[in-house]
């Protein structure tokens, strides 16, 4: 099976590469790993992960520059119906829209909006919250479990960096949640598309359980 990560020059790349490389040599699955930015390659893809490092327009951009790479994701995705993953902002632009710097519009796979954090409070060491959001937390798992969360505990701990958030209402579609002065949504799934707003690729041991998951989700 040929898996790609889409190159669009917003990204951790080569950690997620290696993460994912990592995932199916430990699994001993058959995929093959591609980073790239052509259409016809990722149209001829079975299975396709959105990586996304920055500013939400600023990654809306990237996408655009790559000219018709947003229509075709909608189309492969959508109506073709392929496994996606989206990561950190990755996930974001599945969202309505995003008011980071700008009011931008996203994908619109979820409802909700991308907003900044709401530091207000103290954690529980006494400390001002800080945006970013930056560092180790756990997650809160939701009694309906999606299958990219198999074997995950609480007490497991993911790398976060992000200073704004999805805000939705659509509570079944969130899978699990971290706190940072209020609830944020760390995974969120509908049909054949999943978004983790922490990045599994820099998650230790964890994030690959996270990644083998998906990996074998759809097989």
């Amino acid at each position: 099976m040929k898996l790609v990560i889409i190159d669009y020059g917003s990204g951790n790349l080569k950690s997620v590469e290696n993460a994912f490389q990592n995932s199916v040599k430990d699994n001993n699955l058959n995929f093959n790993i591609e980073v790239t930015s052509e259409l016809k390659t990722i149209i001829n893809s079975d299975l396709i992960i959105l990586p996304g490092v920055g500013a939400f327009p600023d990654c809306k951009e990237g996408l655009k520059k790559n000219q018709g790479l947003t229509e075709m994701l909608i189309d492969q995705v959508i109506v073709k119906y392929k496994p996606f993953l989206g990561i950190c902002v990755g996930m974001q632009l599945m969202a309505e829209y995003s008011l980071e710097k700008s009011n931008t519009r996203g994908f619109g796979w979820f409802k909700g909006s991308i907003e900044k954090i709401n530091n207000v409070g103290k954690d529980y060491l006494g400390r001002n919250y800080k945006i970013p959001h930056m560092g180790w937390n756990n997650l809160e798992i939701s009694e309906k479990k999606h299958p990219i969360l198999k074997n995950i505990t609480e007490k497991e701990q993911f790398y976060f960096v992000h200073s704004y958030y999805l805000n939705t209402k659509e509570k079944s579609e969130v899978y699990a949640s971290t706190n940072y002065s209020h609830k944020i949504p760390a995974v969120i799934a509908k049909d054949n598309y999943v978004g983790v707003q922490f990045h599994p690729e820099k998650s230790s041991y964890s994030g690959q359980k996270i990644i083998s998951n998906w990996l074998n989700w759809k097989m």
